[in-house]
């Protein structure tokens, strides 16, 4: 069945439409090291797309109660500002063409991330498009992150949306339950992560980048 075009999209953003996935990956692993754990890659890629407070939670369950999560919070932001600092944030292949079209449609849009708000607001301005977007919404304004669907919920409501005319672009498994669980559609951009089966089955289309995206929408 062919997908309706969408009245308002909401866009995530680490590894959507920011290149920022590989910074928050080396301060992560750099905090756990400095604490005498070791933060397997495979552990970290299973916590994109989720927010620190259930990343907290399962660092506790797989390291102990003797996991210092809080010394780890502040040492991995430390770390990530510094690599931020040094850096910068690169946007995503396709993103301004793509904001461009969204734009010219008059297609209300929102952010709607696993990140804080004072993360976003950083990444968002230091990449040249937090003027972009007046409606950005962070795992710490909502009472769940992903893969609950708060966020998404609270963007749909923001931008006067129905859930069912929204149409989420994702790069991670848990941005796509998440969108299911708030009734919208979903289409996945990976970046880090592998599509799981479960994606693959919820995703309207998965593809390599947002320049196929932005083709994509134009035919809807």
């Amino acid at each position: 069945m062919r997908m309706v075009a969408p009245q308002a999209l909401i866009f995530d953003m680490d590894g959507l439409m920011l290149n920022s996935e590989p910074l928050y990956q080396q301060a992560w692993q750099a905090a756990a090291q400095e604490l005498g754990f070791t933060l397997e890659t495979e552990l970290y890629l299973s916590l994109v797309g989720r927010s620190s407070a259930e990343a907290d939670r399962l660092f506790v369950e797989m390291y102990g109660d003797q996991f210092p999560v809080e010394v780890f919070n502040e040492r991995w932001e430390a770390q990530w500002r510094s690599l931020v600092q040094q850096q910068g944030i690169q946007l995503q292949p396709g993103l301004l063409p793509l904001l461009d079209w969204v734009e010219q449609q008059g297609l209300p849009k929102a952010v709607g991330t696993s990140s804080l708000a004072a993360e976003a607001e950083l990444c968002l301005g230091m990449a040249g498009i937090r003027d972009r977007f007046t409606t950005v919404v962070t795992a710490d304004q909502v009472t769940a992150g992903k893969p609950a669907p708060d966020i998404f919920l609270a963007a749909a409501t923001l931008l006067g949306a129905s859930p069912a005319d929204c149409l989420v672009l994702e790069d991670s498994n848990a941005g796509v339950q998440a969108a299911q669980a708030a009734g919208m559609s979903v289409v996945m951009v990976p970046d880090l992560q592998v599509p799981t089966a479960t994606s693959q089955e919820i995703a309207q289309q998965i593809f390599a980048s947002l320049h196929e995206v932005l083709t994509w929408l134009r035919g809807l």
